[in-house]
């Protein structure tokens, strides 16, 4: 977890925080086609009716996605990121390598250093979605991108937990115990602060940013540890 900036690790401070703070914005202005054009254009980093309907692209993206479907091609999908390689052949991406999204998931976060690699990346995700840089483009390549290192590391930690019973229950207990999300940020009396995920009930983060995209996280999850038992 980052220390430069203060944290809040009470459970219901936590909650709260997430149901009514802001998150730290980043600048909507015009710019060329990389890691601050794709942050400018999610729902992850701005607030109120512009996150709003940003976060409606994705979830629309999220509902011609069938869970069950995920967690089926899960089962035999292998390789580096099989979570990440079962998105883009759902979304029509095969063409597209696994480690172009890793690259970019690396460097989302805006406080993760410049990277013109990073952004090289998000022009080749771009062009693969049909080279219209627009919001609905932006909200496809944020379904790969927050899927990407979060639905990973929930299949490592539930690998690293108690191997009793179905990989369902194996994952709730993982979301309670070791969830894969550690920290997030808000702004507080104007300040940037670090929100301790680590609690029960707080894996898919709570309030308006909440993750749209749980019930298909867990079926990529459970599909990837039934494959591989």
């Amino acid at each position: 977890m980052n220390r430069t900036v203060p944290e809040l690790t009470d459970p219901e401070q936590v909650r709260a925080t997430l149901v009514s703070a802001p998150v730290p914005a980043v600048p909507s202005v015009d710019s060329p086609i990389g890691i601050d054009w794709l942050r400018a254009h999610v729902p992850r980093f701005c607030d109120g009716p512009t996150h709003q309907r940003l976060r409606a692209l994705v979830v629309t993206e999220l509902d011609q996605l069938a869970p069950d479907e995920l967690r089926l091609r899960a089962r035999t999908t292998t390789g580096p990121l099989p979570h990440v390689r079962v998105l883009l052949d759902v979304l029509g991406l095969s063409d597209v390598s696994v480690e172009t999204v890793a690259l970019v998931a690396a460097h989302y976060q805006p406080h993760e250093p410049d990277n013109p690699a990073a952004d090289a990346a998000v022009a080749d995700l771009v062009a693969a979605c049909g080279g219209v840089a627009d919001d609905r483009t932006a909200a496809r390549i944020c379904v790969l991108v927050q899927a990407c290192a979060a639905t990973g590391a929930l299949v490592t930690n539930a690998e690293q937990a108690d191997s009793d019973g179905t990989a369902d229950e194996i994952l709730l207990r993982t979301m309670d115990e070791n969830p894969p999300l550690r920290s997030t940020r808000r702004v507080v009396d104007g300040a940037v602060i670090e929100l301790d995920m680590r609690h029960p009930g707080l894996g898919f983060g709570a309030g308006p940013h909440a993750c749209p995209g749980r019930t298909h996280a867990l079926a990529l999850a459970a599909g990837i540890i039934e494959g591989t038992a």
